[in-house]
């Protein structure tokens, strides 16, 4: 079976950069500021691949660079190097080769993010429903009936009630705001959907609901997903494989199972400890 996301080599550095940005960076180092240049290596040689339908963990402490990677996948930010390969059906995207529209296209039709903070993912000034429609007007999806439909449909599935479509997400609690970008996300059926620390800041029985959505929808749906968090708890639940960073590179990838029962790697060995 084909790889839905292919990752290769993906960097980023903040700043000028220098020469010995790698070498005086990076786990070895216990930093991810260059001490000869003051440039951030936020993202250093990260290469993975996503299958269809699979859940893909990406875990660290707060600056690890886990959240960059959703960032340059998510076209919110460029990569200073590497590739990522996204196959859709029989169409194969060389996603950093693409132009601006070319990328506002993908983003908004074939790709789904879902934010920690509600205010990155939503326009809070607008309704529940609208939130979803704006994603829909640029599909083929062209009448008011039918765009208001989908939202309502949408909305069901990810437990927000109907009669709560046409109230602003601004009135809505931490967890029914995860709900809405949910449905936001999905609206266009896309395969691969990105979620960043999407439990973070919630009470652990919102937590606990919003875990089971994403497991129910993936299920359901088959969809391809990217989890980044720092909760062990978390990707136990969500994730088969799973990439543990710090300071910008991976230090350890495997199934999950392998990863949370027999740590090899020492930062991941105190992150499951931690956790115990």
């Amino acid at each position: 079976m084909r790889p839905i996301l292919e990752v290769r080599g993906l960097s980023r550095t903040y700043g000028p950069g220098c020469p010995s940005c790698v070498d005086a960076t990076g786990p070895s180092h216990q930093r991810n500021v260059c001490p000869h240049c003051g440039s951030v290596v936020a993202v250093h040689d990260v290469s993975f691949t996503l299958m269809p339908g699979e859940i893909l963990g990406i875990m660290g402490e707060s600056g690890s660079g886990k959240s960059t990677v959703v960032k340059l996948l998510n076209f919110d930010e460029a990569p200073t190097s590497g590739t990522a390969m996204f196959f859709d059906g029989q169409k194969e995207w060389d996603l950093f080769a693409l132009n601006a529209a070319e990328k506002r296209w993908l983003r908004d039709n074939r790709m789904g993010t879902v934010y920690q903070n509600p205010h990155l993912g939503l326009n809070l000034d607008i309704s529940a429903g609208g939130n979803i429609a704006e994603r829909l007007l640029m599909s083929d999806v062209l009448s008011y009936a039918e765009i208001r439909e989908r939202a309502r449909g949408l909305l069901a599935r990810t437990q927000v009630p109907a009669l709560r479509m046409d109230e602003r997400p601004r009135r809505f609690s931490g967890g029914m705001q995860q709900r809405v970008q949910i449905a936001r996300a999905l609206v266009t059926n896309p395969p691969l959907l990105l979620l960043d620390e999407v439990t973070t800041g919630l009470d652990l029985s919102v937590q606990a609901r919003i875990l089971d959505l994403i497991l129910e929808l993936q299920e359901r749906l088959g969809i391809a997903m990217i989890a980044v968090t720092h909760d062990l708890g978390v990707i136990r639940l969500l994730a088969s494989r799973t990439i543990v960073m710090r300071y910008g590179h991976i230090v350890e990838c495997g199934l999950t199972d392998q990863i949370l029962e027999d740590p090899q790697h020492a930062y991941t060995q105190e992150l499951v400890a931690a956790a115990l």
